[in-house]
C-alpha cells in the first residue's frame, strides 16, 4: 500500500484474522493497518498497507509499546467515518472487460486494459476548510492495443471535461468507471496524452479487503492524508488503478499560506502568492497508484540530509510544536535503513522520511518515499517494517492482490530480525512463539485466503514464518542470498509466488520448495518451523 502497520487485530471465531495497516503494524491484523481486540500475548502488525489503510478516528486507547518483537495494542474504535462510496464485491456474473479491470482476483473491476502509463501530472487546488478539491490530471500512456474507447478509474467527483491529446473527447460514467472515447482510435504502440479536469469532495471508498476502515483521501482533525491501499487513490484522481501499471509522477497542491502540503519523491518547488503556497513534489521511479499519497496540515518539516554521500535524502514531517519525544522516535530510521541496504543494497528511490499523524491511527502505511503513520504507532519495528516496504512491496510490488503475502509476509520477517536485533532478543525463540500462536488461531494458508483476510494474521505472521522455516531449511548463506536475489530480479517491476519458488528451487532445490509450499497452502499450520 498499498505496511501497511499491524495494530489491530480483527478477530474472527477461530482468531485468523489480524489487520495491519498498510505498513508495518500488523499486530493482529496497512497499506496498513491493524486493531487488536485480544491478540495471544500481542504481537507485530502492519497492512497498507495498509496495510490498507485508509482512514480511521483515533482509538480511544493505546498501549504503551515495549523494546521487544511484541507490538502495541489498540482498542477498536469507536466511530469510523461513513464511507460515501462502495466498492463492489469481486463476486461477479461476467469477467471484466479490457476496457473496465484486469480481472485481478480480488479486484477484478481494479485497474483497465489497453494502455500502460508512463507518467501522472496531477494538479490540486485544495480548499482543507470544506474538504474541496478543484483539480486536474494529466496521463502520458502508452496505448498496448488499438483503443476506440478506454477506462480510467475514479470515484466520486465532477468531471467536467476530458481530452486526449489536445482535442475534446466523449466520456461517460458508471460505478468507479471513467469510459472515454477519444475523437479518434488510437493505435496500438502510439503513445497518447489524456487530460480530465474535474473537482469535488473526495469521498473515502469502504473497501470489502479493508472491513476496519474506509479507504482514500480523509480529512481528520485539521489534516488531511491519504491511505489508498488497495483501492483508494481513485478517491482523489483518475488513474489506471493496479499495481502492474507503475508510472512516474509530479504532484502539485496548491493549499492557504501558512499550510504545508507533503507528497512523494522530491520537493522540487515551493512558491507562495496571493495568499495560497504551491508545493510541487516529483518522483523520478515507478509508483504503483496506492502508494501516491497527499499530506497537507500545519506541519514541520525536519532535515537530515543525505545518509550518505550520494545516499537518499532523509527528511520527516511532523507537527508544528510536535513533543520531543515524536522527534527522538524517529532517530531510528538511519539506522534501520542501513540495516536493510546490508540485505538488498542501494536504498531504491531519492529519498525517505515518516510523516506523522498529530492523533493516534493504529495503522501505518508504507506510501512510497514518505510513510504515514500515528503517534500511536512511532515506534521502532513499525518503522522497520515500512522502511522494509520500500524495497519489497514498493520496488518489487505484486502483480495481483491475492499475492499479498508476498509484500507483507516477507516484510514481517524483516522487521521481526530488526526487532531482535534491536531488543537483543534471540529470533529463534521470537518465531517458536509466534510458531505456537499460529497454531492456536488455527491461521490458515497465506496464499488461500478470501478478500476480507487481506490483512490477516496468516498475511503477516503465517507468512513470516515461512521465510524463518525456509532459512532453518537452506542455512543463512543460500537464504540471504535468495533474498537478494528476489529484490534484484524484480526491482522497479512486479512479482508473484510461482516466480519466488522457481528462485526457491533454483537455489535451494525442490525440497526447499516442497517445505515453502506446505507454510503457503496447507490448510493446518505446519507442526514444525
Amino acid at each position: 500500500m498499498r505496511l501497511r502497520a499491524l495494530i489491530r487485530l480483527s478477530m474472527s471465531m477461530r482468531l485468523r484474522r489480524l489487520s495491519i495497516a498498510a505498513a508495518a503494524t500488523l499486530l493482529a491484523t496497512a497499506c496498513g493497518g491493524a486493531v487488536v481486540d485480544e491478540a495471544p500475548d500481542a504481537a507485530p502488525a502492519s497492512v497498507a498497507a495498509t496495510t490498507e489503510p485508509t482512514t480511521t478516528p483515533a482509538p480511544t486507547t493505546t498501549a504503551a509499546a515495549t523494546p521487544t518483537t511484541e507490538p502495541a495494542t489498540t482498542t477498536e474504535p469507536e466511530t469510523a467515518p461513513a464511507p460515501e462510496t462502495t466498492l463492489a464485491p469481486t463476486t461477479t456474473t461476467r469477467p471484466p472487460t479490457e476496457a473496465e479491470g484486469l480481472g485481478d482476483s480480488f479486484y477484478p473491476f481494479m485497474g483497465n486494459g489497453g494502455y500502460d502509463v508512463l507518467h501522472y501530472d496531477i494538479d490540486l487546488d485544495v480548499d482543507p476548510a470544506v474538504n474541496a478539491i478543484s483539480a486536474s490530471t494529466t496521463i502520458e500512456a502508452l496505448a498496448t492495443a488499438d483503443l476506440e474507447t478506454f477506462n480510467l478509474d475514479l470515484s466520486g467527483l465532477e468531471v467536467h471535461s476530458v481530452t486526449v491529446d489536445g482535442a475534446a473527447a466523449e466520456f461517460s460514467r458508471y460505478g468507479h468507471e471513467l469510459a472515454i472515447e477519444p475523437p479518434d482510435a488510437l493505435a496500438s504502440g502510439s503513445q497518447f496524452t489524456v487530460e480530465v479536469v474535474y473537482s469535488g469532495s473526495p469521498e473515502q471508498i469502504d473497501d470489502p479487503g479493508v472491513p476496519f476502515f474506509p479507504s482514500g483521501w480523509t480529512q481528520q482533525e485539521g489534516v488531511i492524508y491519504t491511505v489508498s491501499q488497495p483501492s483508494g487513490s481513485m478517491t482523489w484522481f483518475p488513474s489506471n488503478n493496479h499495481p502492474t501499471d507503475k508510472a512516474t509522477y509530479e504532484i502539485r497542491i496548491t493549499v492557504p499560506e501558512g499550510l504545508t502540503a507533503a507528497s512523494n519523491g522530491l520537493l522540487v518547488d515551493e512558491t507562495t502568492a496571493d495568499g495560497e503556497t504551491t508545493f510541487v513534489w516529483r518522483t523520478d521511479h515507478l509508483m504503483a497508484t496506492y502508494l501516491a499519497a497527499v499530506y497537507i496540515g500545519d506541519f514541520e518539516r525536519i532535515d537530515h540530509g543525505p545518509l550518505y554521500e550520494g545516499g537518499p535524502i532523509l527528511r520527516d514531517y511532523v507537527i508544528r510544536d510536535a513533543p520531543p519525544e515524536v522527534k527522538l522516535a524517529l532517530e531510528v530510521t538511519p539506522e534501520v535503513v542501513a540495516y536493510m541496504e546490508e540485505l538488498f543494497g542501494p536504498y531504491p528511490f531519492d529519498a525517505y522520511g515518516t510523516i506523522v499523524m498529530p492523533f493516534p491511527l493504529g495503522f501505518a502505511l508504507e506510501n512510497q518515499t514518505l510513510s504515514i503513520h500515528g503517534n500511536d504507532t512511532i515506534i521502532s519495528w513499525i518503522i522497520a517494517h515500512e522502511v522494509a516496504h520500500q524495497w519489497l512491496g514498493n520496488s518489487v510490488a505484486l502483480d495481483d492482490w491475492s499475492e499479498i503475502w508476498m509484500n507483507e509476509g516477507i516484510v514481517s520477517y524483516l522487521h521481526l530480525m530488526y526487532a531482535a536485533k534491536d531488543a537483543g532478543t534471540d529470533l529463534n525463540d521470537d518465531m517458536a512463539r509466534w510458531h505456537a500462536r499460529l497454531i492456536d488461531s488455527e491461521a490458515g494458508p497465506p496464499r488461500g485466503i478470501e478478500i476480507e483476510d487481506l490483512f490477516g494474521l496468516s498475511v503477516y505472521y503465517r507468512g513470516a514464518a515461512t521465510l524463518h522455516a525456509l532459512r532453518l531449511h537452506t542455512g543463512d548463506e543460500v537464504f540471504f542470498d535468495m533474498l537478494r536475489a528476489h529484490y534484484d530480479r524484480s526491482a522497479g517491476g512486479t512479482t508473484n509466488t510461482a516466480e519466488f519458488l522457481a528462485l526457491v528451487e533454483e537455489m535451494a532445490g525442490p525440497d526447499a520448495v516442497e517445505l515453502v509450499e506446505s507454510w503457503l497452502y496447507d490448510e493446518t499450520v505446519p507442526a514444525t518451523l
